[in-house]
């Protein structure tokens, strides 16, 4: 094995390569990124058995060959060298890698390519081929309320799912849901992931040449690939929640509000809310067309706001924690903010409000958003 390739090009390949691999692991195997030199490209690849990375780049090969070593040093090593090109060769009689640059080398123990851990192979089938920038969105808004809890790996998770001619991404911990859809065509099916592996690999395919993102998915794994990077992660077994169940479709009342002007007031809010509750007091009032933003807590002060808004239906009030309402409105780029409320108790909607001036954002561009938020019952010491 011998290759040349431009410093940069390489520092890029160990970097994606090593995303998946673990900082502490006691098998040798996974530590290092393999290293695969074919007829015209330098490919790496790194995994940590849940989920793997795969990139590729031109380079010129003089001769083929594989080994593993250490994705760690390898990157340490890459990021001192200051020559444009690095020359890469395998020493088969000691197993080392020799990185060369200008008159700097470098020998880095190696292991046999067959201790690499072996690579699932994407199944017979059909492809998704998606936009790579409308992948990335709908993962975004999709995996916004999955928290990692061991216990319950659902609350981590993000549901990929494929029907009626759409692509949904879903996440809940059961106090908040977070969903994006858009128009999709593509055979109907469906994947349950860890929603910080989906995150990474969404975040991956952001590269040159990644307008197109193509996912296949399988009994036990869901795979993604572009033009230089291809991935793979297993799916969590169990069926998801029945989350179109809890989406409100009819409203007692309703606000449209600054989203702005919403987010500041909610980030106040969350300053002086108490740390036990995070209760965040919600007042639609219909006789003035406003909406008032309430908090506090003993121990660090209280918060009002007044905010105008557009109300239909009847005048209520509600808490909600404020990470919630927060969570969501980062999300949110359109000028204004839609609430729904179904009652004082009931799961609110949050969604973006898409008017001429949106519609070069994502929520305009055919993704459609919804959060649904569980208020609180009315905390001890209401405000």
């Amino acid at each position: 094995m011998q290759v040349t390739i431009s410093k940069d090009r390489l520092q890029w390949l160990v970097q994606t390569a090593s995303r998946p691999i673990p900082s502490r692991t006691t098998l040798t195997s996974i530590r290092g990124c393999l290293l695969e030199c074919t007829s015209d490209a330098l490919v790496l690849s790194g995994t940590n058995l849940d989920w793997g990375v795969r990139v590729s780049s031109e380079a010129d090969v003089r001769s083929s060959g594989s080994l593993v070593v250490s994705a760690k040093i390898l990157e340490d090593v890459v990021r001192t060298i200051s020559t444009p090109e690095v020359t890469l060769s395998l020493d088969e009689s000691a197993w080392a890698l020799n990185v060369k640059s200008g008159s700097s080398e470098m020998v880095l123990n190696a292991i046999p390519a067959d201790d690499f851990p072996r690579w699932p192979v994407s199944p017979e089938g059909e492809e998704i081929e998606l936009d790579g920038e409308l992948f990335r969105e709908l993962v975004k808004i999709g995996a916004t309320f999955a928290v990692s809890n061991p216990a319950r790996p659902l609350w981590g998770a993000c549901l990929l799912e494929f029907k009626e001619g759409k692509m949904i991404a879903v996440s809940t911990d059961q106090f908040a849901l977070s969903r994006a859809r858009a128009d999709v065509d593509a055979p109907e099916c469906r994947a349950i992931l860890p929603a910080s592996i989906l995150q990474d690999i969404a975040r991956l395919t952001d590269t040159e040449g990644s307008s197109k993102v193509r996912v296949k998915i399988a009994d036990n794994h869901a795979y993604f690939t572009t033009k230089d990077v291809s991935c793979f992660s297993r799916l969590i077994d169990g069926q998801y929640y029945a989350y179109e169940q809890v989406i409100p479709r009819k409203f007692v009342s309703s606000a449209k509000v600054s989203t702005e002007d919403l987010m500041r007031a909610a980030s106040r809010a969350a300053i002086v809310a108490s740390e036990e509750d995070r209760a965040m007091r919600m007042i639609l009032r219909k006789e003035d067309g406003t909406l008032t933003v309430k908090a506090g807590s003993p121990e660090r002060g209280r918060m009002e706001e007044v905010l105008p808004a557009e109300i239909e239906g009847e005048s209520i009030e509600i808490w909600v924690q404020h990470k919630y309402i927060l969570q969501s409105l980062g999300k949110i780029s359109t000028r204004y903010t839609f609430l729904g409320m179904s009652g004082q108790v009931s799961a609110m909607r949050v969604e973006p409000v898409v008017d001429e001036e949106a519609k070069e954002n994502s929520e305009g561009a055919g993704i459609e958003a919804a959060y649904v938020i569980m208020p609180m019952s009315s905390p001890r010491g209401a405000f």
